[in-house]
């Protein structure tokens, strides 16, 4: 079963240089790097208020109530989504496809081992251990030598 969503996850994450080059170029036209992260989004959530409308009448709702009991920090999300569509709406033109998306990958692991080493926001804890500071270093090199 890993072997299944490991794969989804990579194809997945094949997609994240492609929205920012998309993105980078409808900048082009609109100028404003905030103007295009905004239709980005826009498109995005017309999208999955269709996608909510289909699933709500196949029976498949779920609790948007919910939502308000959600502690405050789960509503950061999309804010930082802003955050990371809008650099990379800024930093592809600039270092590229491969140079965006390896720095972004080091700082999304990076982040990661924090927040699974001490188990912040509900995670489970999963210590820092030799190999995974080895995979952080080597994905530093990686960073290196694609900015080369």
């Amino acid at each position: 079963m890993k072997l299944g969503w490991v794969t989804v996850v990579l194809l997945t994450g094949m997609m994240l240089p492609v929205q920012a080059a998309v993105n980078a170029k409808l900048r082009t036209f609109v100028v404003n790097p905030i103007y295009s992260a905004l239709i980005s989004f826009g498109v995005g959530t017309s999208l999955l208020i269709v996608l909510a409308s289909v699933m709500a009448w196949a029976g498949w709702a779920g609790h948007l109530r919910g939502a308000v009991s959600a502690p405050w920090w789960t509503w950061v999300g999309g804010a930082l989504g802003a955050v990371f569509v809008t650099m990379a709406i800024l930093a592809v033109p600039r270092i590229g496809a491969a140079g965006y998306s390896v720095a972004i990958i080091t700082g999304q692991f990076i982040g990661a081992l924090i927040l699974d080493h001490y188990g912040w926001l509900g995670l489970p804890e999963h210590p820092l251990t030799w190999s995974r500071l080895l995979g952080a270093v080597l994905l530093l090199v990686a960073v290196w030598l694609i900015q080369r």
